[in-house]
Formats: structure tokens, C-alpha cells, sequence
């Protein structure tokens, strides 16, 4: 009955909005940490990546399994972004080190939490997916520190592995293979166009020099980088037609990128 009845209805960006915020309640519940948050700022959670798990995941698993896998996600994410963290400058005062070893043992505890999880429903499997991820991103991020030479499609093809190979390997292990391109091309476009705002404001941008470096002479450099955010904008229209259910909730989600990026490129150009 319950396919039946998601089959009839196209989903929204909206429907999923409780369950973002139980997820995210349930996640800060869980790493919630006296001692490392007097050192250690809480984690950031991508609301988006909670709607697409969640999104993928509850049709075919129940409420409580689509919300465990969703937030051991999220703590693998957190565990990454936090390992991301560590400086590698030499340690100057003991404050630095207390610093740099309490970063290390803030994503080492996400780890731990996520192993937990899994291992305590007897999710093995899983655990292998997760640390086939793992191993995925770190060879593309040792990919990104010696980019100088990559081309656009190089650079495309590691950052989309870093934002959501682990997501695309969920959906491959749950046999939801329709979810790869759109939840690969969403992420992807969520970091060029954030990407495009900071370098906009003078910041380095990996992507954003990839695309300068295949450009022609005399080509207007915004143009080409716009073109681009509409080749990734394309591409994952054309995919989220294979999810006729979720096509409405996909492209809420595309305007809703596109509408902030506008916004903040009309706050530059006033500012």
C-alpha cells in the first residue's frame, strides 16, 4: 500500500522537512560531548544530503532503518570533515597540539558512533560499503592536492567523488541505482556554485580554475563558467526523469541552489 500510495503523489521538498529536523536532533543527541565542544565546534549537517538519504531510503527500508542509515552518514561526514581539519603546520605551543589532538579524536569518536550503529543492528555489510567510501575519498582528495594539470572532467570527477560517492555506494547497496546520477550531479552542483560565489569574491576555486585553464583565449570567463553550471543544471534534469515520484522534489531542491546563488551574486555586485 505504501508504494501505492507514493506512486500516485509527487513528493516534495516539504514532506521531508519534520523528519530533517528529528534527524538532525537525534544526530546532536548522539554526539553531543561536553569536552570536545569546549574545543571542537559541533558539527555542520547538510540538510540537503538528509533529504536525500532519507528521500532514497524510506520506501524501501522502514522509518527506523531509513533514520539509522541516514544518520550514520551523517557521522561519517562529520568524522571526514573534521579529520579535514587537522593542521599539518608545525606545532608551535601546547595549546596547538591539545588543539590538533582533540580534532583527531573528535572524528576518531564520529567513527566510533557510526560503527556502533551499524554493528549493533548487525549491519556488517554496510560497514564494508562505508569503508570503501572512506577509501574513495581520501585517494580522490590525494588527487585534489597535486591538481595543477587536471583538466575540467578530472576535477569534475574527484569532487563528485568526494561529495557523494559514499551516498551513490548506498544506493548501489540498495539497489536503488535510478538515485546515482541525480544524488552525483546535485552535490556536484551544490560545490560549483559554491565555488563560483567564493571565487567571485577573489577566493581560490579548484573547479573554477579548471575551467579557466580549458577555456579559449578571449572567451568571457563568467560565460564559460556559467555554461558549465548549466551542462551539471541539464544533465541532472534529464536524470531525475528516471524518478518520476521525486521529480518535483528534485527540482524544487535545483531552484532553490540557483536561487541562492542569484541572491548572493546580486549581494556582491551591490556590496
Amino acid at each position: 500500500m505504501k508504494d501505492g500510495i507514493w506512486g500516485i503523489f509527487m513528493v516534495s521538498m516539504s514532506q521531508f522537512n519534520d523528519k530533517v529536523k528529528e534527524i538532525k536532533m537525534n544526530f546532536y543527541s548522539l554526539t553531543k560531548h561536553l569536552y570536545l565542544q569546549s574545543y571542537i565546534s559541533e558539527p555542520v549537517i547538510d540538510d540537503d544530503k538528509i533529504r536525500f538519504l532519507y528521500a532514497m531510503l524510506h520506501k524501501r527500508l522502514s522509518n527506523s532503518e531509513a533514520k539509522m542509515f541516514t544518520i550514520s552518514a551523517l557521522l561519517l561526514q562529520a568524522a571526514l570533515d573534521v579529520h579535514d581539519e587537522v593542521s599539518l603546520q608545525p606545532i608551535t605551543s601546547d595549546s596547538l597540539r591539545k588543539n590538533r589532538q582533540l580534532t583527531v579524536l573528535a572524528g576518531d569518536y564520529y567513527v566510533g558512533l557510526y560503527y556502533y550503529l551499524l554493528a549493533e543492528k548487525k549491519h556488517v555489510p554496510m560497514i564494508r560499503v562505508f569503508s570503501k567510501s572512506i577509501q574513495e575519498i581520501n585517494e580522490s582528495k590525494m588527487n585534489l592536492y597535486d591538481s595543477d594539470g587536471f583538466t575540467y572532467e578530472e576535477i569534475q570527477l574527484n569532487i563528485s567523488q568526494i561529495e557523494s560517492v559514499l551516498m551513490q555506494n548506498m544506493a548501489d547497496y540498495f539497489e536503488q541505482g535510478n538515485w546515482k546520477d541525480v544524488i552525483k550531479d546535485f552535490f556536484y552542483l551544490k560545490r560549483i556554485l559554491s565555488e563560483k560565489t567564493s571565487w567571485l569574491k577573489g577566493e581560490a576555486s579548484p573547479i573554477i580554475d579548471s575551467i579557466l585553464r580549458d577555456s579559449k583565449r578571449g572567451e568571457d570567463t563568467l560565460q564559460r563558467v556559467e555554461r558549465k553550471v548549466e551542462d551539471v543544471k541539464d544533465r541532472l534534469l534529464m536524470s531525475c526523469r528516471s524518478l518520476p515520484t521525486f521529480e518535483s522534489f528534485i527540482v524544487e531542491h535545483i531552484d532553490e541552489l540557483l536561487g541562492q546563488t542569484e541572491f548572493q551574486k546580486i549581494v556582491l555586485e551591490e556590496g
